[in-house]
């Protein structure tokens, strides 16, 4: 949707629809609607909502600045679309000192949705950022569900550093939950009771995941590329140099599920 912060809006795997969507929400508030929203500069809450960077206080909005914002369109066909933006100027004195734009390239392959995100930095100096991606997988009974990752390590959003492991067995409770650092690059969500399986295949560059079931009707499984609150804490923080581009995908093998 290049309307809305250029995400992923619905994908339809032999009938059985993938990601909730509430279009009402939409009107007002696209990040909560559902789809798959992306998230930069900075996904997650930074502390307090602020951070300084050269002496200078900037404010930061949960999960960055793009989500919202209108995508332009390059390319559109029936199996691929590449949407494009470019950093809001205003955004350069209040929220996020340096210029860049996103090109967004959304592919499907038989099964396979292929999302690359190509982030250039137009400014003088070396860019911090951590993107990711928030889909918010349809559950109509999440108890039905499972899911199975390689992180290796929990970390608690209340304390700001890492903790006991967690393990989520029961989808149906009420979880938020932040882990880091992949033994393999893929996720799974088996989703028995609306009949569909995705298998997430991410770069080397996400290092986190991000777990929460608090949306009505809905999983979210969100890869980042860091912790939440990377601009202070730094931890698995992404840089781009100066006139440079970086590229981020991640991959969805998506199947029904009997």
């Amino acid at each position: 949707m290049p309307t809305h912060g250029g995400m992923v809006s619905q994908i339809n795997a032999e009938g059985v629809e993938i990601f909730k969507l509430d279009r009402t929400t939409l009107l007002f508030s696209p990040m909560t609607a559902g789809g798959m929203p992306l998230l930069f500069p900075f996904a997650g809450r930074v502390r307090d909502d602020s951070y300084y960077w050269k002496e200078r206080l900037y404010h930061m909005p949960m999960h960055g600045l793009v989500k919202n914002e209108p995508f332009g369109i390059r390319e559109l066909s029936d199996d691929r679309a590449i949407l494009w933006m470019r950093a809001n100027p205003t955004w350069h004195t209040l929220c996020y000192p340096f210029d860049f734009s996103i090109e967004l390239d959304y592919r499907v392959r038989d099964s396979m949705l292929i999302c690359t995100a190509a982030i250039t930095n137009h400014s003088y100096q070396a860019m911090p950022h951590s993107l990711g991606w928030h889909p918010y997988f349809r559950a109509s009974d999440r108890k039905r569900s499972r899911l199975m990752h390689t992180m290796k390590h929990h970390y608690n959003y209340h304390t700001y550093q890492d903790d006991d492991m967690v393990e989520i067995s029961d989808l149906s409770l009420p979880w938020d939950e932040v882990f880091h650092t992949p033994g393999e690059k893929e996720i799974i969500l088996v989703n028995h009771a609306d009949g569909y399986e995705v298998q997430m295949l991410v770069d080397d560059s996400f290092q986190a995941l991000v777990v929460c079931t608090t949306p009505q009707d809905s999983i979210c499984v969100e890869p980042w590329c860091a912790l939440p609150d990377a601009i202070h804490n730094h931890r698995f923080m992404q840089w781009i140099d100066p006139f440079q581009t970086r590229t981020y995908q991640i991959q969805m093998n998506i199947g029904r599920k009997l």
